[in-house]
């Protein structure tokens, strides 16, 4: 880490009061990055530079606190894989579940996610994870899984690279089957509007908010997963 003030990684000006999990970032130097210029410099090279092998990496936008992120790079130790966040508590929540594991192929970037261009390379990914996110009712032109995503993901997906989607929400289901059947690039391998009816309930990661949707919620959970041609 360079040596600046740590709020200086965070923000434009000081500011009098900040979040208390900030002033741990710098405790989990193996599973958490927020230095910018390291993020924007690896671009290309995640595996090699961070990890220090040629395994495949894969992606997980919004991974909360990483009850997903961190089971599932447990279960698979020879992928890569990078979880990406912007809150502090749960960037230090996720970074603590990594380091209790002594997971070698997990790292969390404190970033928000513009364009995955910005700091993912060509044909550099082999998957991406996007569970449960916003469905933005009203305003769907800022909702994670679309058009833009899928041009990003046309530069930074291997070939028969895969997008693994999950949603409580039924239009936004509906819209992403419609996303991908007009696409030019992509195929749909599965879709399910009801999850737990399938066998693949078996092998699924459960998320933090899928456990209390679960648990307060009769609504089914809608999962889609797609293929790079």
């Amino acid at each position: 880490m360079k040596e600046k003030e740590l709020w200086q990684y965070f923000f434009n000006k000081p500011k009098k009061n900040y979040n208390k999990y900030m002033f741990e970032m710098p405790n989990y130097p193996n599973h958490l990055i927020y230095d910018s210029e390291i993020i924007l410099s690896t671009k290309g090279n995640w595996s090699k530079n961070l990890f220090k092998n040629t395994n495949d990496l894969y992606l997980e936008i919004g991974s909360g606190s990483a009850n997903f992120t961190s089971t599932l790079a447990n279960l698979n130790p020879n992928n890569n894989y990078l979880g990406v966040e912007i809150r502090f508590k749960r960037l230090i929540q996720a970074a603590k579940k990594a380091e209790k594991l002594s997971l070698k192929n997990l790292v969390f970037l404190k970033k928000m996610v513009n364009r995955l261009t910005e700091f993912i390379g060509e044909n550099e990914l082999s998957g991406l994870y996007i569970n449960f996110p916003d469905p933005w009712e009203g305003e769907e032109h800022k909702r994670i899984l679309s058009e833009k995503l899928l041009e990003d993901l046309d530069i930074v997906l291997k070939k028969n690279g895969k997008i693994f989607f999950k949603t409580d929400h039924l239009n936004y289901y509906l819209d992403t089957l419609e996303l991908i059947k007009n696409s030019n690039n992509y195929d749909i391998v599965y879709n399910t509007d009801d999850l737990y009816s399938t066998n693949l309930v078996e092998h699924n990661i459960k998320t933090e908010f899928e456990h209390l949707f679960l648990s307060k919620h009769n609504m089914n959970i809608k999962y889609i997963e797609i293929i790079k041609k």
